[in-house]
């Protein structure tokens, strides 16, 4: 109990001194996290979703006037010098600029570019934040990169920092971080759901790359999903309506049995959150090094969507999926899919009535 009252303390601190924008439904932000840029080598995680990155914030993002928030480890200096990250990758802080030069730009800090504070990475470009919290009327969305809810991440980031550069860079021993164990990626979720809760605001992480939409991983959104189907098919009379939500519970069926089948791991948190009921206060907006592509949060017109950005080349059956938005981005291959979205005036409601 002593250290679940640390972490909160050490979040609610967070909370009290982080920067605080009062926003209107009318204002946009897009929120990415943990990029892991690098010096363009092998080992460089980045890399591979480097051009779709680039292509979505110049021609998607900078285009249509949102705020940019890069929410932790953005470089990855963990592993890599920060001169050869900012010398090889030009051309993205060239796009980060033109968010800058609108003020559009948000930056905060991860466990992996921590360093960015010491006084020898002054040539910095940006200011840095802890973080942030977006004040919609009386509501607050609470954005920071997630390790500052794990005591070990707090206390010893140091000593992970030297075993990546000095002992997993010469063995090229790819980027292991708390994306790769579940356990740490639960144990980070519950202290953020549960100081959230108590709280009584929307909290918008990063760090585990882990895609959660009100509070919901992607196996339990596939779960809700197919039983609200089960109860319209139930309902609908249109014999039509009723063959659409059929063929909709047979693709949702099948992306469940596939999650399945890629982890056999998997396990079913019922108690993790241990609450009475189910509090939409846990956001992740995922990672851009995904193997499948990048996913983000968008905030729109007071709307908030889990969103996915993909190429073609390497995930065409995103195409074809039932049930899903997707769009081109102008003539290239790479496409945008909104995966979930919810009004946030519902989303406060919610916590506020049930937390």
């Amino acid at each position: 109990m002593h250290k679940k009252l640390s972490i909160f303390k050490h979040l609610n601190e967070l909370f009290d001194k982080s920067l605080t924008l009062e926003i209107k439904k009318k204002d946009k932000f897009v929120i990415f996290s943990d990029l892991h840029m690098g010096d363009g080598t092998s080992k460089d995680d980045f890399k591979d979703n480097s051009s779709l990155f680039h292509s979505l914030l110049e021609n998607h993002y900078l285009k249509k006037d949102f705020n940019l928030v890069l929410n932790g480890d953005v470089e990855e200096l963990q592993r890599f010098s920060f001169s050869s990250i900012r010398t090889f990758w030009k051309a993205t802080y060239a796009i980060f600029d033109k968010f800058h030069d609108e003020s559009k730009l948000f930056k905060t800090v991860g466990n992996h570019d921590l360093l960015l504070y010491d006084k020898k990475y002054e040539g910095h470009p940006y200011k840095l934040y802890d973080a942030i919290k977006l004040k919609l009327k009386d509501n607050y969305l609470f954005l920071f990169h997630g390790h500052q809810a794990s005591r070990a991440y707090l206390k010893y980031n140091k000593l992970m920092g030297w075993i990546l550069r000095y002992i997993a860079n010469p063995l090229r021993i790819k980027n292991y971080t708390v994306a790769h164990d579940s356990r740490k990626q639960y144990s980070i979720e519950k202290n953020v759901y549960q100081y959230s809760s108590y709280k009584k605001v929307l909290s918008i992480i990063g760090h585990t790359h882990r895609p959660l939409f009100e509070s919901l991983s992607k196996v339990e959104r596939l779960r809700f999903k197919i039983e609200q189907l089960c109860r319209d098919f139930t309902n609908e009379k249109d014999a039509n309506e009723k063959q659409l939500i059929k063929k909709s519970i047979k693709q949702y069926r099948k992306d469940l049995k596939k999650v399945y089948q890629q982890n056999k791991k998997i396990t079913l948190r019922n108690d993790l959150y241990n609450s009475i009921f189910h509090i939409p206060c846990l956001f992740n907006s995922g990672c851009v090094i995904g193997k499948r592509g990048i996913t983000c949060l968008e905030i729109k017109n007071g709307e908030i969507k889990l969103v996915h950005w993909f190429d073609k080349k390497t995930s065409k059956k995103y195409l074809n999926i039932e049930g899903y938005r997707t769009s081109q981005l102008d003539d290239t291959g790479y496409y945008r899919m909104v995966i979930n979205a919810e009004q946030l005036d519902y989303i406060f409601t919610r916590i506020n009535f049930l937390a």
